[in-house]
């Protein structure tokens, strides 16, 4: 399962071949309890408008500590809008950022043969620090996806990002 991810100027694109078909990838995306299991809990509207919750406790996908660029991981809980919701295959939703702003992430499912390319885009990342941390971010929670919908146990968190955030944060110019 090969990641292919394009860092713009201000935006993020990850394509991904899942070995699970567009409805149960569908359900890791917007299931509480099953998207806890490799991005975050919360809740997920189900019409554009409607809002999802992203509480995020990574306790809950790693036994180990985060890396000290992370600063102290300590669960955070915030709302986004649906801007686009077309099951099972468009959700598109708002992403608030510390500093007021929001960015915004687009996910497309297609079907491909008994599995499914997911297509992620988020856009408006205007700092560095945005690209590459959405970059190792969402490229680490994908991988605990494929391994969660191929029928294997998630592998840990915070041990498999930590080299993901070094190796986009000299992509990006660190």
């Amino acid at each position: 399962m090969s990641t292919d991810v394009q860092l713009e100027e201000d935006q993020l694109e990850i394509r991904r071949r899942l070995p699970a078909l567009p409805e149960r990838v569908w359900e890791y995306l917007t299931d509480p309890a099953l998207r806890k299991r490799w991005f975050c809990a919360g809740e997920t509207g189900n019409e554009v408008g409607g809002t999802v919750v992203f509480d995020f406790d990574h306790s809950r996908i790693s036994a180990s500590p985060p890396p000290k660029t992370v600063g102290c991981g300590d669960p955070i809980t915030f709302e986004g809008t649906i801007t686009a919701y077309d099951p099972p295959r468009l959700l598109a939703f708002s992403w608030p950022e510390e500093s007021g702003a929001s960015t915004h992430v687009t996910i497309t499912l297609t079907p491909d043969g008994d599995g499914t390319v997911l297509h992620l885009l988020h856009t408006r990342l205007v700092r560095d620090e945005h690209r590459w941390g959405a970059a190792a971010g969402w490229h680490a929670h994908l991988d605990l996806l494929v391994d969660l919908v191929s029928g294997c146990e998630a592998r840990d968190f915070w041990v498999h990002y930590a080299p993901l955030e070094e190796m986009y944060w000299k992509r990006v110019g660190g």
